[in-house]
């Protein structure tokens, strides 16, 4: 199985000077509106029932903008979601710099697994891990990515 850190590596000047995922308590609230915003179990309700944020009412003389281009290929469940994401990230009382791990699928599950039960869990262990794979590599072609492909690191030496 392909790693995270066998393909990736994190950009030293995008996240204080380190190599891993640092996190630090900031208290400045200019310097936490550049932070990612995040939600916990409570806020995912909150953000599913309140939608996106309301568009502003622009003036009616105005010609309504454009749509960009890669919204036409989105359905409709991926622009909510995304409208939900862009409403969370501005409002979200939950700032970070890297997202928190998720729980491993049966982590919380009291007692042995049988064998069926042992394969589904590691199934959706593998959908988890491939999930958070294709999350590093979309924002690894970002310009203003946190992440760097490791054999562009291998080119530049």
């Amino acid at each position: 199985m392909v790693t995270i850190n066998s393909k990736f590596s994190i950009r030293k000047d995008r996240n204080s000077g380190v190599e891993y995922q640092y996190d630090a308590v900031v208290r400045n609230r200019e310097e936490r509106k550049h932070m990612l915003g995040g939600d916990c179990e409570c806020c995912q309700e909150y953000y599913r029932a309140v939608g996106p944020q309301p568009a502003s009412r622009k003036p009616l003389w105005r010609s309504p903008n454009r749509k960009t281009p890669h919204s036409y290929h989105l359905s409709e469940n991926d622009k909510e979601n995304a409208e939900v994401e862009q409403h969370m990230q501005r409002i979200s009382r939950h700032r970070h710099h890297w997202h928190r791990a998720k729980t491993p699928p049966g982590y919380w599950d009291i007692g042995f697994p049988d064998t069926q039960e042992a394969s589904e869990i590691n199934r959706r262990a593998a959908e988890m891990h491939k999930r958070k794979l294709v999350d590093v590599e979309a924002e690894a072609r970002g310009n203003n990515s946190r992440y760097v492909a490791r054999d562009h690191l291998t080119d530049n030496i």
